[in-house]
Protein backbone atom coordinates (compact mmCIF):
# COMPACT_ATOMS: atom_id res chain seq x y z
CA UNK A 1 0.00 0.00 0.00
CA UNK A 2 1.51 3.30 -1.13
CA UNK A 3 0.21 6.66 0.09
CA UNK A 4 0.59 9.92 -1.80
CA UNK A 5 -0.36 13.26 -0.30
CA UNK A 6 -0.84 16.52 -2.17
CA UNK A 7 -1.29 20.11 -1.08
CA UNK A 8 -2.86 22.55 -3.56
CA UNK A 9 -1.27 25.97 -3.11
CA UNK A 10 -2.01 29.46 -4.32
CA UNK A 11 -0.03 32.19 -2.54
CA UNK A 12 0.20 30.06 0.60
CA UNK A 13 3.45 31.46 2.02
CA UNK A 14 1.81 32.36 5.35
CA UNK A 15 0.84 28.75 6.03
CA UNK A 16 2.78 26.24 3.98
CA UNK A 17 5.72 25.80 6.39
CA UNK A 18 3.46 24.88 9.32
CA UNK A 19 1.36 22.64 7.08
CA UNK A 20 4.42 20.71 5.85
CA UNK A 21 5.89 20.41 9.33
CA UNK A 22 2.67 18.63 10.33
CA UNK A 23 2.78 16.41 7.25
CA UNK A 24 6.35 15.29 7.92
CA UNK A 25 5.55 14.58 11.57
CA UNK A 26 2.92 11.93 10.87
CA UNK A 27 2.82 8.70 12.88
CA UNK A 28 2.96 6.55 9.74
CA UNK A 29 4.95 6.99 6.58
CA UNK A 30 3.67 8.97 3.60
CA UNK A 31 5.44 7.74 0.48
CA UNK A 32 5.38 11.00 -1.47
CA UNK A 33 4.27 14.58 -0.90
CA UNK A 34 3.26 16.71 -3.88
CA UNK A 35 2.94 20.49 -3.86
CA UNK A 36 0.58 21.62 -6.62
CA UNK A 37 1.50 25.25 -7.12
CA UNK A 38 -1.49 26.84 -8.81
CA UNK A 39 0.17 29.94 -10.23
CA UNK A 40 1.47 31.44 -6.98
CA UNK A 41 3.15 34.85 -7.16
CA UNK A 42 4.59 34.83 -3.62
CA UNK A 43 7.38 32.64 -2.21
CA UNK A 44 5.27 29.54 -1.58
CA UNK A 45 7.47 27.42 -3.85
CA UNK A 46 10.71 28.61 -2.25
CA UNK A 47 9.44 27.72 1.24
CA UNK A 48 8.05 24.34 0.16
CA UNK A 49 11.26 23.42 -1.68
CA UNK A 50 13.09 23.23 1.65
CA UNK A 51 11.11 20.04 2.37
CA UNK A 52 11.31 16.65 0.66
CA UNK A 53 8.46 17.34 -1.75
CA UNK A 54 7.73 17.09 -5.45
CA UNK A 55 6.62 20.47 -6.82
CA UNK A 56 4.35 20.70 -9.86
CA UNK A 57 3.46 24.21 -11.02
CA UNK A 58 0.63 25.58 -13.13
CA UNK A 59 1.71 28.58 -15.18
CA UNK A 60 -1.55 30.34 -14.32
CA UNK A 61 -4.10 29.98 -11.53
CA UNK A 62 -6.56 27.31 -12.65
CA UNK A 63 -8.50 26.61 -9.46
CA UNK A 64 -8.76 23.81 -6.91
CA UNK A 65 -10.43 21.25 -9.17
CA UNK A 66 -7.64 21.52 -11.74
CA UNK A 67 -4.98 21.36 -9.00
CA UNK A 68 -6.57 18.19 -7.63
CA UNK A 69 -6.61 16.58 -11.07
CA UNK A 70 -2.96 17.47 -11.61
CA UNK A 71 -2.15 15.75 -8.32
CA UNK A 72 -4.09 12.61 -9.22
CA UNK A 73 -2.40 12.34 -12.61
CA UNK A 74 1.08 12.73 -11.12
CA UNK A 75 0.74 10.67 -7.95
CA UNK A 76 2.23 7.20 -7.56
CA UNK A 77 0.15 6.08 -4.59
CA UNK A 78 -2.72 3.63 -4.40
CA UNK A 79 -4.26 6.08 -1.92
CA UNK A 80 -4.22 9.85 -2.42
CA UNK A 81 -4.57 12.14 0.59
CA UNK A 82 -5.35 15.83 0.29
CA UNK A 83 -4.64 18.63 2.73
CA UNK A 84 -5.32 22.33 2.22
CA UNK A 85 -2.28 24.56 2.57
CA UNK A 86 -3.73 26.45 5.56
CA UNK A 87 -4.31 23.28 7.59
CA UNK A 88 -1.99 21.53 10.06
CA UNK A 89 -2.71 17.82 10.65
CA UNK A 90 -2.44 16.21 14.05
CA UNK A 91 0.29 13.59 14.33
CA UNK A 92 -2.03 10.58 13.81
CA UNK A 93 -4.15 12.25 11.10
CA UNK A 94 -3.20 10.02 8.16
CA UNK A 95 -3.15 6.92 10.39
CA UNK A 96 -6.74 7.58 11.50
CA UNK A 97 -7.87 8.17 7.92
CA UNK A 98 -6.30 5.07 6.40
CA UNK A 99 -7.65 2.93 9.27
CA UNK A 100 -11.22 3.29 7.96
CA UNK A 101 -10.62 1.56 4.60
CA UNK A 102 -12.25 -1.67 5.68
CA UNK A 103 -13.49 -2.95 2.30
CA UNK A 104 -13.27 -2.17 -1.42
CA UNK A 105 -16.63 -0.36 -1.49
CA UNK A 106 -15.17 2.50 0.51
CA UNK A 107 -13.75 5.10 -1.87
CA UNK A 108 -12.85 7.90 0.50
CA UNK A 109 -12.44 8.97 4.11
CA UNK A 110 -12.72 12.52 5.41
CA UNK A 111 -11.49 14.01 8.66
CA UNK A 112 -12.48 16.82 11.02
CA UNK A 113 -11.22 20.36 10.47
CA UNK A 114 -11.02 22.36 13.70
CA UNK A 115 -10.89 26.16 13.51
CA UNK A 116 -7.67 27.36 15.10
CA UNK A 117 -8.84 30.97 15.48
CA UNK A 118 -12.24 31.87 16.92
CA UNK A 119 -11.63 35.05 18.93
CA UNK A 120 -12.65 37.62 16.30
CA UNK A 121 -16.31 37.79 15.15
CA UNK A 122 -15.55 36.78 11.55
CA UNK A 123 -13.53 33.73 12.61
CA UNK A 124 -16.12 32.66 15.17
CA UNK A 125 -18.91 33.17 12.62
CA UNK A 126 -17.04 30.88 10.23
CA UNK A 127 -16.61 28.23 12.93
CA UNK A 128 -20.31 28.35 13.87
CA UNK A 129 -21.91 28.78 10.44
CA UNK A 130 -19.41 27.27 7.99
CA UNK A 131 -17.92 24.21 9.75
CA UNK A 132 -15.84 21.87 7.61
CA UNK A 133 -16.76 18.71 9.45
CA UNK A 134 -19.80 16.55 10.25
CA UNK A 135 -19.68 16.57 14.04
CA UNK A 136 -18.27 14.24 16.66
CA UNK A 137 -19.58 10.88 15.44
CA UNK A 138 -18.19 8.46 12.86
CA UNK A 139 -20.56 8.80 9.89
CA UNK A 140 -21.18 6.41 7.02
CA UNK A 141 -21.98 8.23 3.76
CA UNK A 142 -22.14 11.86 4.93
CA UNK A 143 -23.51 14.34 2.41
CA UNK A 144 -19.97 14.80 1.04
CA UNK A 145 -16.32 14.82 2.08
CA UNK A 146 -14.79 18.25 2.54
CA UNK A 147 -11.77 18.88 0.34
CA UNK A 148 -9.71 20.33 3.19
CA UNK A 149 -8.55 16.96 4.56
CA UNK A 150 -9.34 13.55 3.13
CA UNK A 151 -7.97 10.44 1.45
CA UNK A 152 -9.32 8.52 -1.56
CA UNK A 153 -8.52 5.36 -3.43
CA UNK A 154 -6.88 6.57 -6.64
CA UNK A 155 -8.65 3.87 -8.63
CA UNK A 156 -12.05 5.20 -7.53
CA UNK A 157 -11.24 8.79 -8.53
CA UNK A 158 -10.10 7.66 -11.96
CA UNK A 159 -13.23 5.57 -12.49
CA UNK A 160 -15.55 8.55 -11.92
CA UNK A 161 -13.55 10.84 -14.18
CA UNK A 162 -11.79 12.89 -11.49
CA UNK A 163 -12.82 16.47 -10.60
CA UNK A 164 -14.95 18.79 -12.71
CA UNK A 165 -12.58 21.66 -13.53
CA UNK A 166 -15.43 24.00 -14.53
CA UNK A 167 -16.25 24.27 -10.81
CA UNK A 168 -12.99 26.08 -10.08
CA UNK A 169 -12.45 26.65 -6.36
CA UNK A 170 -15.84 25.79 -4.88
CA UNK A 171 -18.12 22.78 -4.92
CA UNK A 172 -15.63 20.37 -6.48
CA UNK A 173 -15.54 18.31 -3.26
CA UNK A 174 -19.34 18.04 -3.14
CA UNK A 175 -19.51 17.10 -6.82
CA UNK A 176 -16.88 14.33 -6.68
CA UNK A 177 -18.58 12.87 -3.60
CA UNK A 178 -21.91 12.68 -5.43
CA UNK A 179 -20.28 11.05 -8.46
CA UNK A 180 -18.69 8.40 -6.24
CA UNK A 181 -21.98 7.69 -4.48
CA UNK A 182 -23.79 7.41 -7.82
CA UNK A 183 -21.43 4.55 -8.70
CA UNK A 184 -22.25 2.81 -5.39
CA UNK A 185 -19.04 3.72 -3.63
CA UNK A 186 -19.20 4.55 0.06
CA UNK A 187 -17.68 7.48 1.94
CA UNK A 188 -16.82 7.73 5.63
CA UNK A 189 -16.32 10.70 7.90
CA UNK A 190 -14.18 10.19 11.00
CA UNK A 191 -13.72 12.91 13.64
CA UNK A 192 -10.68 11.01 14.93
CA UNK A 193 -8.59 12.34 12.02
CA UNK A 194 -8.16 15.99 12.94
CA UNK A 195 -6.49 18.96 11.32
CA UNK A 196 -6.36 22.57 12.52
CA UNK A 197 -7.43 25.40 10.22
CA UNK A 198 -5.07 28.41 10.32
CA UNK A 199 -7.25 30.80 8.32
CA UNK A 200 -8.18 34.20 9.74
CA UNK A 201 -10.99 36.27 8.24
CA UNK A 202 -12.42 39.77 8.17
CA UNK A 203 -16.13 40.47 7.88
CA UNK A 204 -15.66 41.23 4.19
CA UNK A 205 -13.65 38.09 3.45
CA UNK A 206 -16.01 35.73 5.28
CA UNK A 207 -19.04 37.12 3.44
CA UNK A 208 -17.20 36.68 0.14
CA UNK A 209 -16.28 33.12 1.08
CA UNK A 210 -19.86 32.36 2.14
CA UNK A 211 -21.10 33.49 -1.27
CA UNK A 212 -18.46 31.43 -3.08
CA UNK A 213 -19.31 28.32 -1.09
CA UNK A 214 -22.77 28.30 -2.66
CA UNK A 215 -21.78 29.40 -6.15
CA UNK A 216 -22.95 26.10 -7.67
CA UNK A 217 -26.50 27.01 -6.61
CA UNK A 218 -26.43 30.34 -8.47
CA UNK A 219 -27.35 28.58 -11.69
CA UNK A 220 -29.48 28.93 -13.71
CA UNK A 221 -28.96 32.67 -14.00
CA UNK A 222 -32.54 33.91 -14.24
CA UNK A 223 -34.97 36.03 -12.25
CA UNK A 224 -36.65 33.07 -10.57
CA UNK A 225 -33.38 31.79 -9.17
CA UNK A 226 -32.39 35.30 -8.11
CA UNK A 227 -35.67 35.59 -6.18
CA UNK A 228 -35.07 32.16 -4.64
CA UNK A 229 -31.56 33.14 -3.56
CA UNK A 230 -32.87 36.34 -1.98
CA UNK A 231 -35.55 34.50 0.00
CA UNK A 232 -32.99 31.87 1.01
CA UNK A 233 -30.54 34.46 2.32
CA UNK A 234 -33.28 36.24 4.29
CA UNK A 235 -34.33 32.96 5.91
CA UNK A 236 -30.71 32.08 6.62
CA UNK A 237 -30.14 35.44 8.29
CA UNK A 238 -33.31 35.10 10.39
CA UNK A 239 -32.44 31.60 11.53
CA UNK A 240 -28.88 32.53 12.44
CA UNK A 241 -30.00 35.59 14.39
CA UNK A 242 -32.37 33.41 16.44
CA UNK A 243 -29.71 30.79 17.04
CA UNK A 244 -27.02 33.30 18.01
CA UNK A 245 -29.36 35.04 20.45
CA UNK A 246 -30.31 31.69 21.95
CA UNK A 247 -26.60 30.80 22.32
CA UNK A 248 -25.70 34.33 23.51
CA UNK A 249 -23.30 34.78 20.63
CA UNK A 250 -24.19 38.45 20.39
CA UNK A 251 -21.01 39.52 18.61
CA UNK A 252 -22.11 37.48 15.57
CA UNK A 253 -25.33 39.42 15.08
CA UNK A 254 -23.80 42.16 12.95
CA UNK A 255 -22.66 39.64 10.34
CA UNK A 256 -26.04 37.88 10.52
CA UNK A 257 -27.82 41.16 9.86
CA UNK A 258 -25.75 42.30 6.90
CA UNK A 259 -25.65 38.85 5.28
CA UNK A 260 -28.81 39.18 3.10
CA UNK A 261 -27.89 42.58 1.64
CA UNK A 262 -24.29 41.59 1.01
CA UNK A 263 -25.22 38.30 -0.68
CA UNK A 264 -27.95 40.03 -2.72
CA UNK A 265 -25.44 42.55 -4.08
CA UNK A 266 -23.05 39.73 -4.98
CA UNK A 267 -25.91 37.84 -6.66
CA UNK A 268 -26.87 40.92 -8.69
CA UNK A 269 -23.29 41.42 -9.85
CA UNK A 270 -23.04 37.77 -10.83
CA UNK A 271 -26.41 38.03 -12.61
CA UNK A 272 -25.22 41.11 -14.55
CA UNK A 273 -21.96 39.43 -15.63
CA UNK A 274 -23.74 36.32 -16.87
CA UNK A 275 -26.61 38.01 -18.69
Amino acid sequence: MKISLYIPCFNASLYIKRCLEGVFNQSINIDEVLIIDDGSTDNTVQIASKFDVKIISHKNNRGLAAARNTAIKNSAGDYIASLDSDCVPERNWIEKLIHEFRDNKIAGIGGMLVEGYQDKPADLWRAVNMPQHWGNELTYNPEFLFGSNNIFRKESLLKVGMYDETLGNNGEDHHISQKLKSMNYALIYTPAARAVHLRQDTVSSILRTHWNWYRMFHEPVNMENLKFRTRYNLRTSRDRIKEDIRNRQYKLLTIDLILPADQFIRDIRYFARKR
